[in-house]
């Protein structure tokens, strides 16, 4: 075991306390095997049990400073805990927005998926068809760029990059359709 400075105050508050009642028991295992058939074993035995006696002042030192320590172990506990609570209000925030930001991206893919759906569509008015995907994928475009930018604002760089993404592959379908021929 480590020394000094090393070793934790309630490692080695603990130690003492145990090295004390390890010798009170060796004193207690000592004292009754003494045999007491004689003045100078009556006299050791005497004094080894006034010597046991004396151990629970000392043990109860021992628990006092164990104690000690153990209240020095919670103020570090508590100290450690105090700003993860902070920090646990801060994580369920960022989660609750990211999930917002995620729900919102999901919503965008519908309608993207929709909207190519609906150019897919046979029959009916071909022209009223690609004007109406026109105006919802403008729609589209509008409502990815501005996720992308409340994204990037908020520190969500990942969602940013994928809304932009969204926007992107939108704007080259709008403008196939801007170029096609509507007839």
């Amino acid at each position: 075991m480590a020394k000094g400075k090393d070793v934790p105050e309630l490692v080695r508050a603990g130690q003492r306390l145990e090295d004390e009642v390890a010798r009170l028991e060796a004193l207690s295992r000592s004292v009754r095997k003494i045999p007491l058939d004689s003045e100078k074993n009556i006299t050791r035995a005497a004094q080894e049990l006034k010597e046991a006696l004396a151990l629970p002042e000392r043990l109860g030192g021992g628990l006092q400073a164990l104690a000690a320590a153990m209240e020095q172990m919670q103020s570090r506990q508590q100290a450690a805990l105090e700003p993860l609570s902070a920090h646990a209000q801060k994580i369920q925030e960022r989660a609750v927005q990211l999930g917002t930001y995620m729900h919102a991206f999901a919503e965008l893919g519908n309608a993207a998926g929709a909207t190519t759906a609906l150019l897919k569509t046979e029959g009916g008015d071909r022209n009223a068809i690609v004007e109406q995907a026109q105006q919802e994928l403008a729609k589209i475009l509008e409502r990815a760029r501005s996720l992308a930018e409340d994204a990037r604002g908020n520190d969500f760089p990942d969602v940013a990059r994928e809304a932009d993404a969204l926007r992107q592959r939108v704007a080259t379908l709008r403008k196939r359709l801007d170029e096609g021929p509507k007839a």
